[in-house]
């Protein structure tokens, strides 16, 4: 039975303002308490439900930003059995991108979750007990209170450190209010050279005009209140902020906006890379980000990022085939557990989730919480903003501005309108408590499903003149294999290694002391590995297993008899 509350969150945040006062753009809707607590809030939070659950949570600091906030970590596990950072483990990251709010409610829900339901529910119980389930709630604090701090814009940046301007972003790509609603949305110029036109379908919506089918583009469109003729001008990479989310290594997108003056720049960024790295019991991640290999699971076949220089043949773009199974049935259980179905955001160039997969070879998971849902009745999809003005529309959210005449300094008479920032990033209040409901619970099956090496029937058979065959059988009963078949191409994780342990008087008379094997494959997966030694009778060893993200180092004693 799934138990859900939001105890601990609720209670520190239930001092906020309502949101149709204190965060118009962070949700469209007025409503009694805010679900996106800051960076203060939230580390209270985090350390009350600490304090309450103390055998099996921790808190610890990753890394300190540019701004002296940490960057907090959870670690739960049952601290009575194996050291935790043997256990296979499973990391959830979120807020990578400063405006997804939703995904740090939802990681400190599922934290939340499991520890509440330790000992009533069984499969939290033992998900804690065999398992170790790390969680980094907001990955971008500065980001985060930039976002809060800036409410009338859509900011998926942390500030540059440097940049002497607003925010520590560069000013003149932000925008300025030209209406006075206190948002920065959209502006429409007219443009005798404009390629865009009103969509005919929804004249709020704007398209581009097709002219093989006479029609004319007569618009412009840019980020209200930009001055074009500053748009070009120089800008130092990295000062007009960094989406920590397009930071890490794989598709790296050189040279463009927001990415950092190179990869890993970020010391949020650093931490993270540093910490998969050290911990190398973490066999799955799963990221609450902007985008999403969950509701759908990834193409079969996907183009490199647009911008990415010289991207050689050799590096991966798409899932390996043997992987891609793996996928499709998580896919298709998330969306079971959850119920959600729908199109997540795509562009995942130099993201986190990339990353983690085609660098290190492990399995990973990226959902925004809140999406795009499914073409209503059926209907052939619509175009994204088509289909997302409708969403907000049946869900009588406020997330648009209609048109209106505004001055711009240098421009003269423009429009200004589009979607709310934030308005397609943060679902209203309402609707928070089921989405992180349904996504705690799916964590809690994935964490059930990493991989655990276990040694079983391990036999001697006696040869006689003292010689006798060893046998043992490793065998890995959860879903996930040891490692992906990424994880052997990029060979970054080690083998899964059997050793038979030297003792006195013992010689190896065939078979390797210590073999390998690259992969074990789940659902009852299993290798048998032999030796044929020379004893004494009554000799006494061991077999040793090393699982490196499938259980750690495993031990079964061996008497020759």
């Amino acid at each position: 039975m799934f138990r859900f509350s939001l105890r601990t969150w609720s209670a520190v945040c239930a001092g906020l303002l309502a949101l149709a006062t204190a965060a118009p753009t962070m949700q469209a809707q007025s409503q009694t308490t805010n679900p996106y607590p800051t960076y203060d809030q939230m580390t209270s939070a985090l350390q009350a439900l600490v304090s309450q659950h103390s055998a099996r949570a921790s808190l610890t600091s990753l890394t300190k930003t540019d701004a002296g906030r940490d960057m907090w970590l959870l670690t739960l596990a049952n601290k009575q059995g194996p050291d935790p950072q043997t256990r296979p483990a499973l990391l959830i990251v979120a807020t990578l991108e400063a405006n997804h709010l939703i995904g740090g409610a939802t990681a400190f829900a599922t934290a939340e979750h499991l520890l509440t339901s330790y000992g009533t529910n069984a499969e939290v119980t033992q998900l804690l007990d065999e398992h170790t389930v790390y969680i980094v709630p907001r990955a971008n604090p500065d980001g985060a209170e930039l976002a809060f701090t800036m409410r009338g814009y859509e900011i998926p940046y942390k500030p540059f450190k440097g940049a002497e301007a607003q925010g520590g972003l560069n000013i003149r790509e932000i925008g300025t209010d030209l209406n006075g609603d206190g948002l920065i949305t959209m502006m429409r110029v007219l443009d005798p050279t404009g390629t865009l036109m009103p969509d005919p379908a929804e004249p709020r919506l704007m398209r581009e005009a097709n002219r093989a089918r006479a029609e004319r583009g007569r618009y412009t469109v840019m980020v209200e209140g930009i001055d074009p003729a500053n748009v070009d001008a120089f800008v130092s990479m990295g000062t007009d902020g960094v989406n920590l989310n397009r930071n890490f290594q794989h598709e790296y997108l050189y040279f463009q906006p927001h990415v950092g003056p190179h990869m890993v720049s970020e010391v949020e960024a650093r931490a993270l890379v540093d910490f998969v790295y050290d911990r190398t019991n973490i066999a799955a991640v799963l990221t609450f980000s902007m985008h999403d290999n969950l509701r759908t699971a990834p193409p079969a076949q996907r183009q490199a990022a647009s911008g990415v220089q010289g991207n050689p043949p050799a590096v991966p773009t798409n899932l390996l085939p043997q992987d891609r199974a793996y996928f499709e049935y998580v896919s298709q259980q998330f969306n079971e557990i959850t119920g959600l179905r729908g199109t997540g955001a795509e562009n995942e160039a130099g993201s986190f989730a990339q990353f983690v997969y085609y660098q290190m070879g492990l399995p990973s998971f990226t959902t925004p919480v809140w999406a795009l849902g499914p073409a209503a009745g059926g209907s052939a999809p619509a175009g994204r903003e088509a289909r997302w003005l409708a969403q907000l529309t049946a869900s009588n959210i406020d997330g648009f501005v209609n048109w209106t005449p505004a001055k711009h300094p240098t421009l003269g008479d423009v429009e200004v309108g589009g979607f709310k920032p934030n308005a397609r990033v943060n679902p209203p209040a309402s609707e928070v408590p089921a989405l992180v409901r349904a996504h705690a619970e799916f964590a809690t099956w994935l964490g059930r499903q990493l991989p655990k090496a276990e040694i079983v029937d391990t036999r001697v058979e006696a040869r006689g003149d003292g010689v006798f065959q060893v046998t043992t059988t490793v065998i890995n009963e959860r879903y996930f294999p040891t490692q992906m078949q990424m994880g052997a191409r990029v060979r970054f994780n080690r083998p899964l290694t059997v050793r038979l342990m030297p003792a006195e008087g013992l010689t190896v008379l065939s078979g390797n002391s210590q073999q390998q094997t690259p992969r074990i494959d789940g659902m009852g997966g299993r290798q048998t590995y032999t030796w044929l030694v020379q004893a004494t009778a009554g000799t006494t060893t061991r077999i040793e297993v090393h699982a490196e993200r499938a259980g750690g180092l495993l031990s079964a004693p061996v008497t020759l008899r």
